[in-house]
């Protein structure tokens, strides 16, 4: 399963409790099941575990980030790393954030925003050798699940929280039912819980991003928008609510472009406080990023085990009237995961497939001009202007040189030990 936004919502992976259990001559035949066991932590030291540490390897890569010269990688449920990019042939790492539950990252001059499970978290990034925890904001995202599809970071009890699980096999009988066995799902326990200095940019797997001085964060069915007019004081303003299983954000002009499994959103910010729904456009379902270059939208949508859809394809659409975007072009692909545009050149992560450069100056007849293949592929970040690209990738952070997209040089490569998703 893919660790990022293309989390599995938790469907029913049952913990058992078994407090009496079947008479024998009830039974009628044994269930072999798993047991998920919470692990819990003291809230005390989950608290105390926000901080900065000294830069270490990357076990795993997750969303990447891009400030000045800085590139922010997240570690999925572990922390922020931080490298200096200032010569792109030999980047540095720098320091590291640890931040339990984090996923997503957004960064307004000085300050850094990071959800750790249900909180918000603001850093002063002033000096990345130096980074100084601002404020935490309560209940301010979603929980998030973990690879198995389990939510973490809900309240065990007053002062503790869950962080992961152990499995183990278990049996019970199979019988008439019986008030003795109870089947707890850790879905329904945790819905118990309540649910311009510059900005730098986000991949398109975002769920964080800002526009006009707020910041916009989407969850499984939520548009939440927060004041950053005190960067250090992040404010909540409002809540716009979608019945669809939301994924991503890409903030360009005066819009949002929110990509779900079955549709793109778009909406606008001309009040910026209290984003206004425009239009939709529904899609086979599958998983869905979106970017947006001057009159078009750039959409992948792929199968797979969490978007549950069977078409790998890029579409492009006309959104020049953002009440009515009209599709212009299906272009088919292998297993397409995040993208990016820049003045015509698009790039798009094929997944175990590799990554495809591609000539889109033409949108009705968008080819490659070149697929890298050995890397796997996530989610990538261009640098208009500078024909640089950033890509996040199963082995490691990957920068290249797209001078010529039909031959785009490789110049350098951050390791990592283990694997992203």
């Amino acid at each position: 399963m893919h660790i990022s936004t293309y989390i599995k919502f938790p469907f029913i992976l049952a913990v058992i409790l078994v407090l009496g259990g079947c008479t024998k001559d009830k039974c009628t035949k044994m269930i072999q099941t798993k047991i998920n066991i919470p692990v819990m932590m003291a809230l005390t030291d989950y608290w105390a575990s926000i901080k900065s540490e000294a830069p270490k390897e990357i076990d795993r890569t997750g969303k990447i980030y891009v400030k000045d010269q800085y590139i922010f990688v997240n570690e999925p449920y572990t922390g922020i790393h931080i490298i200096d990019n200032s010569n792109p042939s030999s980047p540095q790492k720098v320091s590291f954030i640890n931040v339990m539950g984090n996923i997503d990252i957004a960064i307004k001059g000085d300050f850094l925003y990071a959800d750790s499970y249900t909180d918000l978290i603001v850093f002063n990034i002033r000096d990345p050798r130096n980074i100084r925890f601002v404020k935490r904001v309560p209940e301010a995202t979603s929980l998030p699940a973990n690879a198995n599809g389990l939510l973490v970071g809900w309240p065990y009890n007053r002062d503790s929280i869950v962080i992961g699980y152990t499995t183990r096999d278990t049996s019970y009988c199979d019988c008439d039912p019986d008030p003795n066995i109870q089947y707890l799902a850790s879905a329904e326990v945790a819905s118990s819980y309540k649910n311009l200095s510059g900005t730098g940019k986000g991949g398109s797997m975002a769920r964080f991003t800002i526009a006009k001085d707020y910041l916009y964060t989407v969850n499984y069915s939520q548009l939440k928008t927060f004041d950053l007019s005190d960067a250090a004081n992040p404010v909540f303003k409002s809540l716009q609510t979608f019945n669809a299983f939301i994924e991503t954000i890409f903030p360009y002009g005066e819009y949002l472009f929110i990509g779900s499994q079955n549709a793109m959103f778009i909406y606008d910010i001309a009040n910026p406080a209290a984003p206004s729904k425009r239009s939709m456009v529904t899609h086979f379902r599958a998983c869905d990023p979106v970017v947006v270059e001057g009159n078009r939208a750039y959409v992948t949508i792929r199968s797979g085990a969490a978007c549950a859809g069977n078409f790998n394809q890029l579409q492009v659409f006309d959104v020049s009237n953002v009440d009515h975007p009209i599709k212009l072009s299906t272009t088919e692909m292998s297993n397409p995961h995040g993208l990016g545009i820049d003045n015509g050149k698009l790039f798009i992560c094929e997944g175990q497939y590799g990554l495809r450069f591609m000539d889109a100056t033409n949108v009705t007849n968008i080819t490659t001009a070149k697929l890298v293949t050995g890397p796997e592929t996530y989610d990538v970040i261009p640098f208009e202007g500078q024909h640089r690209l950033l890509v996040s990738a199963r082995d490691g952070i990957y920068q290249y040189n797209y001078s010529s997209i039909a031959n785009p040089q490789l110049l350098s490569k951050i390791n990592v030990k283990g694997n992203p998703y």
